[in-house]
């Protein structure tokens, strides 16, 4: 009898844990996007404040919702899309490299290209509906 509770309880924490990842890594473009849009902004500030710390911290987290993205986009074979997100990785890394090494003019203007490539992205794969913003692949 306490194996048998035991197992259950063992299998009910594994469908919960694999259901938890699985809703993590299904995130909509929505939400991702949203992210990024606080982060950016976040950064910004941290940037205006030469708050270094913050600035890294907004960097990496912009790194992996640009990783995230590049992920909603490479099933749907939207290579533009993918590449728009690679760069703004690159650049948001460019961005990191400018803040550590306390160059706060290379880490505004590696910032500025980020926000290009959200707009390629977006002027490409975004149109505008009554009820908001949705994506076109």
């Amino acid at each position: 009898m306490n194996r048998k509770f035991v197992l259950t309880v063992i299998a009910m924490v594994g469908i919960l844990a694999g259901a938890s990842v699985w809703a993590q890594q299904r995130r909509t473009h929505d939400l991702i996007m949203k992210d990024v849009q606080a982060t950016y902004a976040n950064l910004k500030k941290n940037l205006d404040a030469n708050n270094t710390a913050g600035a890294v911290d907004d960097v990496a987290k912009l790194q992996g919702l640009f990783k995230e993205t590049e992920a909603f986009w490479a099933p749907l074979n939207t290579q533009d899309a993918v590449n728009f997100a690679k760069s703004a990785q690159e650049d948001a890394g460019a961005v990191a490299a400018a803040v550590k090494a306390n160059d706060m003019k290379k880490a505004q203007e590696s910032y500025a290209t980020v926000r290009e490539n959200c707009a390629g992205c977006h002027f490409s794969h975004r149109e505008e509906g009554g009820k908001g913003f949705s994506i076109k692949p």
